[in-house]
């Protein structure tokens, strides 16, 4: 079973390394608006103390976003983030917390400063602010941590969400959730497994025939529990260089799974954005419908998640207001990358309440069969850079002090987000924040804050 190892194996959950990380993206391979800080510029002060501040961010749009089954993470590093959910100390579990709760704050302050906002339900929100507080002082801009005991939800924000404006970071406001979209996208393969429209054990090539076929690659040897597991020895299509240097490309499904065939087949039980992608494809082609349509009439309607949205092809915006992402030197990088290349693997946008309402909902029964959340929770053995975790079909299980945990975790530039809730629903965390460029993602005083703040969360 997982524990909680060093995050630092897992930069952004791409399979990439720092290293790399920093040589993929040079200046001159990114749109002007995101060209890196100069040298001189130097990073926000790290605050001593978090002041508060009243003032909550304006409540988001009720919007769903239309979506084409095309969005998705792209570029600079996109790629839908990782499945890593046993893997890096802060794995935040998802919260189901009632919608629209205030937050307390007022008025802008310099991004430089630290605001406070907490949202309590019966839980003491000390330990969840001091928490929060701690990552600001690490050098976050932001921090948002949701906690559930059983039916008390307590929410905390520290720093800003905007550091133009200084705008509060507060709970209410959208994110890309990277790579915990691959658990909206399982789900919805198994409930067509529970339908008797797709079987486990179908092969790519019955579904999507062609679409698998070159060097060393063969869809027909391939199924769909594999593709849920990470076990098809398909490689990550976001490794390859391209699918980074030109961030506001439009990609379609495809092209990044005939990426991922110009090399050949990697170890079996090696993660990969690349399987996803084909399960898009084939929730599509199982349905005659789009993706977007899919998640919004299977799981965003019924479970009411008025703030998750899938982006259209070539909507890089958010449909309300939102938290700003920064990445390292190049800055603000919110709205200036593609969706496309993250797709069903990474391409979501949600509120730490409707990320913990999903997975409270799948984990207690109320989106699949009992049968299929054995299925769910069967888990193998996947690796994600130097990290390995308990996988099951778009699922992780990790271990806290106080009990077992499932979830998944995200990262896109900009965005990090961990989720973690007990098979019973009545412990939940989820944590989000706005920078995970390289240094921050090493700094091993984050690391244990990060750790801890998880722990925090999910078992008090």
């Amino acid at each position: 079973m997982s524990t909680l190892p060093s995050r630092r194996a897992t930069f952004l959950s791409l399979g990439l390394s720092t290293a790399l990380a920093a040589t993929l993206l040079p200046a001159t391979l990114l749109p002007a608006t995101i060209t890196p800080a100069s040298a001189g510029t130097a990073r926000a002060e790290r605050p001593e103390t978090a002041s508060a501040q009243a003032g909550s961010a304006q409540a988001g749009s009720a919007q769903a976003g239309a979506g084409s089954a095309q969005a998705g993470a792209a570029s600079a590093q996109a790629g839908a983030t990782s499945a890593s959910a046993g893997a890096a100390s802060a794995r935040a579990g998802v919260a189901s917390a009632p919608a629209g709760t205030t937050s307390a704050g007022a008025g802008a302050e310099p991004a430089r400063r630290a605001a406070t906002s907490v949202q309590a339900g019966g839980a003491s929100s000390g330990p969840l602010r001091g928490a929060a507080e701690r990552l600001v002082r690490d050098g976050q801009p932001g921090v948002i941590i949701l906690s559930r005991r059983g039916n008390e939800v307590t929410r905390a924000g520290a720093g800003v969400a905007d550091k133009a404006t200084g705008q509060a970071m507060d709970p209410r406001l959208r994110f890309r959730i990277a790579s915990v979209t691959k658990t909206f996208t399982g789900t919805v393969v198994l409930q067509l497994v529970a339908e008797r429209r797709v079987s486990l054990d179908d092969t790519v090539a019955e579904w999507l025939p062609g679409a698998v076929t070159r060097n060393g690659h063969d869809g027909r040897r391939i199924t769909v529990r594999q593709l849920l597991a990470h076990t098809s020895g398909l490689d990550d299509y976001t490794r390859d260089p391209r699918v980074m240097t030109d961030p506001r490309r439009e990609w379609t499904p495809q092209e990044l799974v005939g990426i991922a065939q110009e090399t050949p087949p990697v170890a079996r039980g090696t993660y990969s954005n690349t399987g996803y992608v084909l399960l898009g494809m084939l929730i599509e082609k199982a349905t005659g419908r789009s993706v977007e349509s899919e998640f919004q009439r299977r799981i965003i309607r019924p479970l009411g998640l008025r703030h998750t949205s899938l982006p259209a092809s070539g909507d890089r915006s958010f449909p309300g207001p939102y938290v700003h992402g920064y990445w390292g030197d190049y800055g603000d990088v919110s709205t200036e990358i593609s969706m496309s290349s993250a797709w069903t693997s990474g391409g979501l946008i949600s509120t730490v309440d409707d990320v913990a309402r999903f997975h409270r909902a799948l984990y207690t029964g109320r989106l699949l069969p009992r049968h299929l959340q054995r299925e769910l929770k069967t888990t193998a053995k996947v690796s994600d850079g130097d990290v390995v975790q308990d996988y099951g079909l778009g699922v992780v299980r990790t271990r806290f002090s106080c009990g077992e945990a499932w979830g998944h975790d995200g990262g896109f530039p900009g965005y990090r987000t961990w989720t973690y809730t007990s098979a019973d629903g009545r412990r939940q965390a989820v944590i989000t924040y706005n920078e995970n460029g390289p240094a921050m993602e090493a700094d091993p005083v984050f690391e244990a804050d990060l750790a801890k703040a998880a722990e925090t969360a999910f078992c008090g």
